[in-house]
């Protein structure tokens, strides 16, 4: 799990981001991204149920974006709001392919 200053939790954050920001996409993820006040770079993930109808599917998911983006917050630039929405594109993939896709994502969006 990400530390609590690194979770976007409130639903009127997700709606501004949602709102404001221009999103960026890869295979498997599109991420909007705003600047914000805070001190750390916060992280939401969206995953519909359209990804896939069961949640233990869904949770897997978001378990392994978590795991990945855990390490990185060192290096991960400092004052944004960031969200993360996941295509359906992902289902079946490994840990090293979602990895790779997500780490590339980071460094297309400028946050490394």
């Amino acid at each position: 799990m990400l530390p609590k200053g690194n979770r976007l939790v409130k639903e009127s954050d997700f709606k501004e981001v949602a709102k404001r920001a221009k999103p960026i996409h890869s295979q498997f993820f599109i991420l909007k991204k705003i600047s914000s006040l805070q001190q750390d770079t916060a992280f939401g993930l969206v995953i519909s149920a359209k990804v896939s109808k069961k949640a233990v599917v869904r949770n897997k998911i978001r378990r392994r974006t978590r795991e990945i983006l855990r390490p990185l917050l060192p290096v991960i630039k400092p004052g944004f709001k960031v969200m993360l929405m996941v295509k359906i594109s992902i289902i079946d993939k490994n840990f090293q392919e979602i990895k790779n896709d997500l780490e590339d994502l980071l460094k297309k969006s400028g946050l490394i």
